[in-house]
């Protein structure tokens, strides 16, 4: 049986960030029920990426995104559930039914990319956030 170890310290910070994101990004889009917004994920990149010291800030990004945007599975279900509903001749409702099962996987995929652009975004923010006024500030004796 393998032992599960400590959480790396990368994904302990996308996991923050990405849970900070994700209920204000499922709000958003049960507000709406049909816009996915991003800004969540920013804000959840802005803290992991202000928080985060290693060197991997982008993987933090991209990870706080992808967490952050999981609310986009919600948005596929339910277009999925539209599919079924389509009228017209057996062939027309295969090829239409296949068509936007399609059409949703491929908007869902580039919701997950905005989400990770968005993650790396916030992470590169704060991590300059945190050189300029937190946690990497050097002293005036470092030279």
């Amino acid at each position: 049986m393998a032992r599960i170890g400590p959480i790396p310290e990368p994904w302990r910070y996308a996991l923050l960030g990405g849970l900070l994101a994700l209920p204000g990004t499922a709000y958003l889009y049960w507000q709406s029920g049909t816009e996915l917004s991003v800004g969540p994920v920013l804000l959840g990149g802005v803290v992991a990426g202000y928080l985060y010291r290693g060197t991997e800030r982008r993987r933090v990004g991209v990870r706080t995104g992808l967490i952050g945007g999981l609310p986009a599975l919600w948005m596929l279900a339910d277009a999925l559930a539209v599919v079924p509903g389509v009228g017209g001749p057996a062939w027309f409702r295969v090829a239409a039914g296949g068509m936007g099962v399609l059409t949703m996987l491929l908007f869902t995929l580039l919701a997950f990319a905005l989400a990770a652009v968005a993650g790396v975004v916030g992470a590169a923010v704060g991590d300059w956030l945190s050189e300029k006024t937190g946690r990497r500030r050097s002293s005036p004796a470092d030279g």
